[in-house]
């Protein structure tokens, strides 16, 4: 072999080392972007767990307020029958009260009645008799 031909070779060798080492080079690099995609998926895993508990406990709260509106509007629905039947027996009350004042206020006003028209018919008969007798009245007054 030839001197130039041994040159080539060293330059080509050289140069095979050159790519050898930027090849080592880019292996580490992936080995490294490798580790840290690694761990980079171990703390998203770890994240989604910890959402997902979080998630879980609050559909449990979820669960819960509605358990406690639904037990709520039965309470509120039981409260206002109740109201409604109690207010149903107040004015059935209120009114068997009102028409028995009524019936008393009847009776009451037809004993006034009664006593004016014998009132009057009193002092008809007496005007009527002053009216008969009533200068036999004032002589006997004199």
């Amino acid at each position: 072999m030839s001197d130039n031909q041994i040159t080539d070779l060293k330059v080509e060798f050289e140069g095979l080392k050159k790519d050898v080492n930027n090849v080592m080079n880019l292996n580490s690099r992936l080995d490294t972007a490798i580790e840290k995609l690694t761990d980079v998926s171990s703390q998203i895993k770890s994240m989604l767990a910890v959402h997902e508990e979080k998630i879980g406990r609050q559909e449990q709260i979820d669960e819960i307020i509605f358990e406690k509106l639904k037990d709520r509007a039965d309470s509120i629905d039981k409260v206002h029958k109740e109201l409604s039947k109690e207010m149903y027996h107040v004015e059935k009350r209120l009114l068997i009260e009102i028409k028995s004042l009524k019936l008393d206020i009847s009776g009451r006003i037809g004993i006034l009645e009664r006593y004016k028209w014998l009132i009057m018919g009193g002092a008809i008969v007496v005007g009527w008799f002053i009216a008969l007798n009533g200068g036999e009245l004032i002589d006997l007054m004199k």
